[in-house]
């Protein structure tokens, strides 16, 4: 075959369009470089992708405290730019003598058991969740990436409604990825009801407590090897209990989070790992935040300690 400039140069374009697709970052399939931070990359039109994601939340204000969440999502490439998922949501909890008085309390652990023993549930069934992910703006093509985000829970202990902005700038040839979460989410919560308080008070009875977060991201992930990228996660976290955000009466905590993330993605999967630890300045805004804040740590049903995530995804 007689090889002439016109096919050197054809050659040359197809060489390089193959070397942008296996340089360019494995986020563009859908699947992202950090722990807990969402970009605004989704999945391409007709292909799907399946995630386990295990979290362990640890720590308490003393005694021990270990909760397990579990999800497993199925998520879809409605369009380039659409993205829908679902989630199944599970649990396993194992607490003792975690709060400030030495009672057994926390997240999933029931108000209406012996405080004074340990309490330890196997895995179970906690909620539902769909999750809707529409892309504005590309990071590859426009000058910042922009998404939103919706994702509607339910279970039987539970409901909540969150959204959120994301944003995305990439820089270095997309080595170099910041991304940004606004996020803010109502709940409704039904408690079980503590019988060693008095009817005088309102956690004496079975109730739904209503609440409602803000929360802010912000993470810097570097891609330093092939398929191997780093990441620093940061997360403020603030509590209001009631369905009005930034309401001042209504305003319970403010909680910090930093820590690191490691991400390694092959062609048709992927693996993230990343530790969450709590801050010391978090900041109570009523009594009964204060009663569960110590060393400027939030704890109580709201924070631990520490959290550990892992996740993998599968792309079919």
């Amino acid at each position: 075959m007689r090889i002439n400039r016109h096919n050197i140069a054809n050659l040359a374009r197809l060489f390089t369009l193959v070397a942008c697709l296996a340089l360019s970052p494995a986020s563009r399939a859908g699947e992202s470089p950090f722990g807990f931070i969402y970009t605004t990359d989704t999945q391409p039109k007709g292909t799907y992708e399946i995630e386990q994601w295990a979290t362990l939340r640890r720590g308490k204000q003393q005694g021990g405290y270990d909760l397990w969440q579990h999800r497993t999502e199925f998520e879809y490439g409605v369009t380039n730019n659409f993205q829908a998922a679902i989630y199944l949501n599970n649990y396993a909890v194992k607490a003792h003598a975690s709060d400030g008085a030495g009672n057994t309390t926390g997240p999933y652990v029931p108000e209406n058991i012996d405080q004074t023993q340990p309490y330890r549930s196997r895995l179970r069934y906690d909620s539902t969740s769909l999750e809707f992910i529409y892309r504005l703006w590309s990071p590859y093509t426009d000058p910042l990436g922009v998404a939103l985000y919706w994702e509607p829970s339910v279970g039987p202990q539970k409901r909540e409604h969150e959204f959120k902005l994301l944003l995305q700038k990439n820089f270095l040839d997309d080595r170099l990825v910041v991304a940004g979460n606004i996020v803010a989410s109502a709940e409704w919560n039904r408690r079980t009801g503590d019988p060693s308080l008095t009817p005088a008070d309102e956690g004496f009875f079975p109730r739904t407590e209503r609440n409602s977060e803000v929360n802010y991201w912000l993470g810097v992930s570097y891609r330093f090897a092939p398929k191997w990228s780093a990441a620093l996660e940061f997360w403020n976290h603030r509590e209001f209990d009631c369905h009005t955000l930034y309401k001042r009466q209504c305003a319970e905590h403010s909680a910090y989070f930093l820590g690191p993330t490691l991400h390694y993605a092959e062609k048709q999967w992927w693996f993230t790992v990343s530790w969450l630890p709590q801050l010391p300045y978090g900041r109570c805004y009523n009594d009964d935040q204060c009663a569960i804040t110590s060393n400027g740590r939030i704890y109580g049903d709201e924070h631990e300690k520490n959290t550990f995530r892992f996740k993998v995804g599968l792309l079919f």
